[in-house]
């Protein structure tokens, strides 16, 4: 079996890169156990603040992104994915394409800036020929395509509790004892594969046969297609890990992270089994997260868990403060 490389890829569409998102580059290069650390990127970033901070990473590579190259690289219908890729104009969909077509054509482990690498991931690497992981979710594929009312219902009633743990101070408390109720499924914010593996090349051609009309439907190019690879996958080399791998913290409880909540720490939160954060950047995060920086961690580390989770890859970068920081969520 061939295995996936120590090489990590992440994928940006921007012109600046916040210092949160940097820190997923940091974390992977400093905890992660790759040799290399690729960040693709489709504009210049020296206007980042951090940008020089980054580049110093011995085994951090920049590159540009050369669509047509990445896409014929990888072995799949390029004229078919380019299209694809072209016709898409959220950055998140863009994503959904490239990150499968750089695991084809060079094989690695994929993970979305939103994240945060605490641990050595070889030994994962080492056992898979595909990797990827569970997370808690109301409205996997099957759900939200269902025409069923009891299904419906049901759904709508995991949504509201899980709400209330998501309002209620130490929620994610309260969610861990009812977590077993929501359905199990597979995230495409942590991927790896090993080069021109079968799995990815299909996932590829299920992107390509997508009608038009469903690839602008929210999750139906990236999660759902990969529910639907993980579920027909005969291969003996998938390896699906549990959610206190990767998603220690699901969708919306993911809110948790970012909450003042005095006296918890970090072992409340994670596992022994925990090597990537995943923290939801697309979950109520949008007016915080661009703010935090370095002095945010510091100012916060007694009381807010996302600081406990950063702090150890605060130190070595140049201090510059952001204009305009927020403070964190109230409990």
């Amino acid at each position: 079996m061939t295995m996936i490389p120590l090489v990590a890829h992440f994928v940006w569409y921007g012109r600046s890169l916040p210092w949160i998102h940097a820190l997923a580059l940091r974390s992977a290069h400093d905890r992660g156990g790759f040799e290399r650390v690729v960040l693709h990127h489709d504009t210049n970033l020296e206007a980042t603040p951090w940008w020089p901070d980054i580049v110093r990473l011995p085994r951090f590579e920049a590159r540009r992104m050369d669509v047509a190259a990445i896409l014929k690289a990888s072995g799949g219908d390029s004229p078919a994915l380019f299209e694809l890729h072209a016709s898409l104009t959220a950055p998140n969909a863009r994503a959904n394409v490239l990150r499968a077509a750089i695991l084809a054509g060079e094989g690695g482990l994929y993970l979305d800036l939103d994240t945060v690498t605490i641990a050595d991931v070889s030994p994962l690497l080492s056992t898979a020929g595909v990797l990827c992981g569970l997370e808690r979710v109301i409205y996997p594929g099957w759900v939200q395509r269902s025409r069923n009312p009891v299904v419906r219902v049901h759904a709508a009633a995991l949504g509201l509790v899980r709400e209330v743990c998501r309002r209620l101070p130490r929620g994610w408390r309260t969610f861990r004892k009812l977590e077993g109720l929501y359905p199990l499924t597979v995230n495409n914010a942590v991927l790896g594969a090993a080069p021109a593996h079968p799995f990815v090349l299909s996932l590829l051609d299920d992107m390509v046969r997508l009608p038009p009309e469903r690839r602008f439907t929210r999750f139906a190019l990236g999660t759902h297609l990969l529910q639907a690879r993980v579920r027909d996958h005969r291969g003996g080399d998938l390896v699906v890990q549990p959610p206190a791998v990767f998603y220690p913290l699901g969708p919306e409880i993911s809110e948790h992270w970012f909450r003042v909540t005095s006296g918890v720490t970090l072992d409340d939160l994670i596992t022994t089994e925990t090597s990537v954060v995943h923290w939801y950047a697309s979950v109520r995060t949008a007016e915080i997260a661009p703010n935090i920086d370095p002095a945010w961690v510091r100012t916060h580390e007694r009381d807010v868990p996302f600081a406990q989770l950063a702090l150890p890859f605060v130190d070595g970068w140049s201090e510059r403060a952001i204009p305009g920081v927020v403070s964190a969520r109230p409990a």
